[in-house]
């Protein structure tokens, strides 16, 4: 049997070799919100992959114009990505979101367990 250990870095490998991985493997379609949000403004059809930039863009900002809901602070890694690294910026930016939250997962695990203890 393995120890805790070796364990955690095992998991902590697995992980960051999918994260690694994911980009280089993932669609690079419109996720299933954000292709249904398209899809109902007319940006594409429901069932297909097209999506027209123009419409998109169109949807995006009547949205904003009818809830007044704009976002007050710009993203680290607008999605998922390092600006100017195309996938391999894609992949280090997941593999540095990766490290963050088992940083922060070991972190509040270590805090509870010393409340518990």
């Amino acid at each position: 049997m393995m120890d805790k250990k070796t364990f955690i870095f095992a998991g902590l490998a697995v992980a960051l070799v999918i994260a690694a991985m994911a980009p280089f493997i993932a669609s690079s379609n419109p996720d299933g919100l954000e292709s249904a949000f398209f899809g109902i403004f007319g940006a594409k059809e429901i069932q297909g992959s097209d999506l027209n930039e123009d419409a998109a863009g169109s949807a995006e900002e009547e949205v904003t114009a009818i809830t007044s809901n704009e976002f007050s602070f710009a993203s680290p890694f607008p999605d998922y990505s390092i600006e100017g690294l195309s996938k391999f910026g894609e992949a280090a930016a997941v593999i540095i979101g990766t490290l963050l939250v088992l940083g922060i997962a070991l972190g509040l695990s270590r805090v509870i367990a010393a409340r518990q203890g």
